[in-house]
Order: structure tokens, then sequence, then C-alpha cells
């Protein structure tokens, strides 16, 4: 027995009455929309990363195509070079980006922004902004309120911490050896590899 769908549809006189749809077409729409669904997951499954190990982490730092990535390379050691990576080849272990192609083994040192101290530095400063602002504001506003040293120095002292902060802890350096290790490694699913292994 055959199940056809069917959808409901109202006649001109606004009486509701049951329509079915061309079977053939629906098995087709159907069988379609499953290949794409399959396609789509199969695409977004197949990523290659860059991969960097470092000796006492159990988490590996990755990088996927589209992320940005703040290094120093063999030809620039003194420079830090921030690029967006625009594709990771597997093979030639190569990195691709806008306005140039690097080879893996050419990256030095890697630097990541630490979160926490971009917030607290920000924070910082943000706070000794606004004591400022409300000191002055008192100042002129309250007659027993002084805007004196120790007023100056709570702000100023905020707003240097905070610049210390974000201008020395903002990065954590990864020198590129033997303790920290690059990778770049395609992990498609499934395995291209692995398919058709009877093991």
């Amino acid at each position: 027995m055959l199940l056809y769908p069917f959808i409901w549809d109202i006649d001109q006189n606004g009486n509701h009455k049951m329509k079915y749809i061309n079977y053939k077409l629906f098995n087709l729409a159907f069988v379609c929309t499953i290949l794409m669904f399959i396609g789509s997951a199969t695409q977004t499954s197949a990523q290659v990363v860059l991969y960097m190990e470092m000796m006492g982490e159990e988490k590996p730092i990755k990088y996927y195509e589209g992320q940005m990535l703040s290094f120093r390379s063999a030809e620039y050691p003194d420079e830090w070079q921030d690029i967006k990576i625009d594709r990771l080849v597997d093979d030639e272990k190569l990195v691709l980006y806008d306005g140039g192609i690097m080879k893996m083994t050419d990256i030095i040192e890697i630097r990541r922004t630490r979160g926490w101290a971009n917030t607290i530095g920000y924070m910082l400063q943000t706070f000794g902004v606004a004591w400022f602002g409300f000191g002055g504001i008192a100042h002129f506003t309250t007659s027993n309120f002084t805007f004196g040293v120790d007023t100056l120095a709570i702000g100023a002292t905020a707003i240097a911490s905070g610049w210390i902060i974000r201008k020395f802890l903002k990065h954590k350096k990864y020198k590129i050896g033997r303790r920290n290790r690059l990778k770049i490694l395609d992990l498609s699913w499934p395995d291209p590899e692995g398919v058709g292994s009877g093991g």
C-alpha cells in the first residue's frame, strides 16, 4: 500500500479539501533534499587545520581556515605578522593568505592573545578615566570634595596598571621547536585512508 503525500487546500467557496501531491515529484524532491544534506555534512566535516602541539600541555592549539594567525617567520624574524588564513594545504604544508604563500616550516614563533589580560587592562583603564571624570565633576559641583593628590594617584595608577597589563601580558608566545611543534593535518571525515580497509 502506497501512502501518497497531500496538502490541505481551500477551494473558491472557502471549503477545505485534501489535495494530493504528485508522488514521483515528491520522491524526487525528497531524494534531492537528502543528497544535499549529505553533501553539506561532508563538506562541513572536511577540515584542514594548523595544529600546534605543546610539551606538557594535553590540549593542542588549532588554527582553522578563516582564522587570524600572529607569527614571526624565518624571513622576518624581528617582525610580528598578522594574517588571515585563507587555505591550508596538507600535502605541501603551505599556508595561503591574502597577499602570499608561506611554508609551515618558515614559522618560528606564534603568539596568542590572552583574553583575561586584555579585559582586565581595559577595565582598569576605563575605571581610571571614569575616576578622573567623576572626580572633576565632584570638585566643581560639591563643596566638601577636593580633587587632590590622592584622587590623582588612584586614577593614574589604574590607567597605568591597565596599560602595563595590556602591553606586556596581552600575548603568550610559543617558540616553534622541540617543545612546540607545528603540523598541518587533514581532519576530513570519513578518513580517506580508512575507507575500504578491512582491518
